[in-house]
């Protein structure tokens, strides 16, 4: 039974014999299909033994090949609680795996999705806007002068707003002794700080003395729609329409137009239902089905009013008075940097009398919505009761 287990489909029978090549793989594989009860010395050759148990540690013992069994090693790897401390376990450090798990955490929807663009120096620059869309022409009489009407032009200021990661000490005795690649993991650690710092403050950063987020940039402008009063807070399938119209057919066909939301909202207009029971989202969950609930931001996703939408975490959830839904032209925020990118800098000597290194990155950056008047991005507001 356990040989039939393991009989391999045709297709399978070049990688298999591939893999027979190493002889752990080939070890282990002799393991679970020749010994009929998983036993340690019942079906394996010695050569097999030799590569699974030869090199046992932490445990005062090792194979002998010779006597088919394991048994106390003279000069021992175990732990003093084993009593084998003394006899060499002392100068083998324990074993851990050597994959470092790092926890995870969702952020983004900004970059990649707001145009973004790159300057030399970090100076003030002005972006000009203009609008012109109250003016009409007009029909006038024969020998009537025609009437002037000038051009009224504005501008949104970016500047360059320092962003840090924070400092990170590690001690230089910790360097020297870590398994790990403590510098690689490090840098990769403070970018990923610098990334949530970047898309938490083009998201709802206040401005003035930070950069002005997307969602900041619109509330102020005045471009919002309030969802119908509901227990949830949630927009309903007419909100969702309102909120789309409420951007001028100007900028709602755009390819940078989208939505923008947290993942809260987004289970939200998942479970919107119609008056009979049935889920509205029917795209989504046909696609679902298809695709095997696959969670992959690189395969399409279905649409919502035939927009498509990203999620942004740094976006408020849905609550009493909440900004909670995006929908515009995205391209027309922009997202300034200045060249360089991100400066990474290692502190030898600054903690040198603590046996220490610090590290530390920085990023110039600042955002704002162009807005010359028509409101190219609303933003859909939760009930506040």
């Amino acid at each position: 039974e356990v040989q039939d287990t393991f009989r391999v489909a045709p297709g399978r029978r070049k990688e298999l014999a591939n893999n027979m090549k190493d002889p752990h793989y080939r070890a282990f594989h002799n393991l679970l299909r020749v010994s009929p009860q998983l036993s340690l010395s019942d079906g394996l050759s010695t050569e097999d033994k030799q590569v699974l148990f030869g090199n046992v540690v932490n445990m005062g013992v090792k194979w002998n090949p010779k006597s088919n069994t394991f048994e106390n090693a003279q000069q021992s790897t175990g732990g003093a609680a084993g009593g084998f401390g003394t006899s060499g376990g002392y100068l083998v450090p324990q074993g851990f795996s050597d994959q470092l798990e790092e926890a995870k955490k969702w952020f983004g929807g900004i970059a990649g999705v707001v145009e973004k663009f790159t300057t030399e120096t970090g100076n003030p620059l002005p972006w000009p806007t203009m609008n012109d869309t109250a003016n009409k022409g007009q029909i006038i009489g024969q020998n009537v002068q025609v009437r002037e009407t000038d051009i009224v032009f504005g501008q949104v200021t970016f500047n360059a707003f320092i962003g840090s990661s924070d400092l990170i000490l590690i001690p230089l005795a910790m360097q020297q002794d870590s398994y790990f690649d403590l510098d690689a993991l490090i840098a990769r650690l403070l970018g990923t700080r610098l990334g949530r710092l970047y898309n938490w403050k083009c998201t709802v950063g206040a401005g003035t003395t930070e950069p002005t987020g997307i969602v900041t940039a619109a509330v102020a402008a005045g471009s919002t729609v309030t969802y119908a009063t509901g227990q949830s807070f949630l927009p309903k399938y007419p909100d969702l329409v309102n909120v789309e119209h409420g951007v001028d057919p100007a900028y709602r066909y755009n390819p940078g137009t989208a939505w923008m939301f947290s993942d809260t909202m987004l289970k939200g207009i998942k479970s919107l239902v119609d008056g009979g029971g049935r889920p509205l989202w029917q795209p989504g969950l046909n696609a679902s089905f298809r695709e095997g609930a696959v969670v992959d931001i690189a395969v399409s996703r279905p649409t919502i009013l035939d927009h498509p939408y990203y999620i942004n975490q740094d976006m408020a959830i849905p609550a009493s008075g909440a900004a909670s839904m995006l929908f515009g032209d995205m391209y027309t925020f922009k997202v300034r940097e200045v060249a360089g990118g991100t400066t990474l800098m290692r502190l030898n000597e600054r903690y040198a009398d603590y046996f220490q290194t610090g590290y530390i990155a920085f990023q110039r950056f600042d955002s704002g919505l162009v807005d010359a008047g028509t409101h190219p991005i609303v933003v859909g507001i939760s009930p506040t009761s």
